[in-house]
């Protein structure tokens, strides 16, 4: 889907949260090292790989504990008969292109890793790697810029050493309204709010999308129940019904 579609009065009309302005400042101003943290589902991912990106289409890293050096800079890969070639990873992509690197779940990283995403995404005067083949010297170019991700509330337990590479971290904890008007018009407006009611019953975007897409097929009550179970699906539902009489 596009980014934007038609203009919604009811979610234009709500102000722009605190964290997406903030987020926009830091972006205007030209600060290339930023993260998004907060809670799951707000939209955190969706928009460091679309806003902004002057240099095309971002590169995405999705931190796990089984992702290795070789998915960040690149491996070896078979290209035929007896024939490997080297295969650039995202970081290196970006790097050359200047670009965006969109590093989700970075609290996630550790060991080897860790220390890689430390030299990728340090300042661009001190950040080189080496190709392991040809030895050619490579360096992020002018544009490149990083957005990590984290679903943590503490920064504090982000390592010390990649806190000092991104001085400047975002909470966000609500969903743009670039990425609401993706949603059916009577979802978009309780997807800003994005609760039952409760702050801890929090809904997130992706669940939005997901019961939009169910209920196309099947309708509201089963969509509901399909991802809310028995317990919060009619909550869930009636929460709509009174988002579409404040409409």
């Amino acid at each position: 889907m596009a980014l934007m579609v038609e203009s919604d009065a009811h979610v234009d009309e709500v102000p722009l949260a605190q964290g997406w302005r903030d987020f926009a400042d830091v972006l205007a101003a030209g600060v290339d090292r930023v993260i998004l943290y907060g809670p799951p589902g707000t939209g955190k991912t969706f928009a460091a790989l679309h806003f902004a990106t002057l240099g095309g289409a971002a590169e995405r890293l999705i931190c796990t504990e089984d992702l290795t050096t070789a998915d960040v800079t690149g491996t070896w890969m078979p290209a035929g008969h007896d024939r490997w070639e080297w295969l650039e990873g995202p970081a290196v992509r970006a790097w050359r292109r200047g670009g965006r690197l969109v590093v989700d779940e970075v609290d996630r990283a550790a060991g080897d890793v860790l220390s890689l995403l430390l030299a990728m995404t340090d300042t661009d005067g001190s950040a080189q790697w080496q190709h392991p083949h040809t030895g050619e010297i490579v360096r992020p170019a002018e544009s490149f810029t990083v957005v990590m991700t984290t679903n943590i509330e503490r920064l504090e337990e982000l390592p010390v050493a990649l806190r000092d590479r991104f001085p400047v971290a975002v909470r966000i904890d609500r969903p743009h309204p670039a990425s609401v008007r993706r949603l059916s018009a009577d979802l978009r407006r309780p997807a800003l709010s994005g609760t039952l009611g409760e702050e801890d019953r929090r809904v997130s975007l992706r669940t939005f999308y997901a019961f939009d897409q169910l209920r196309e097929r099947h309708g509201a009550e089963r969509a509901a129940h399909l991802l809310f179970g028995e317990t919060r699906a009619q909550a869930f539902l009636d929460a709509l019904v009174i988002g579409a009489l404040e409409r």
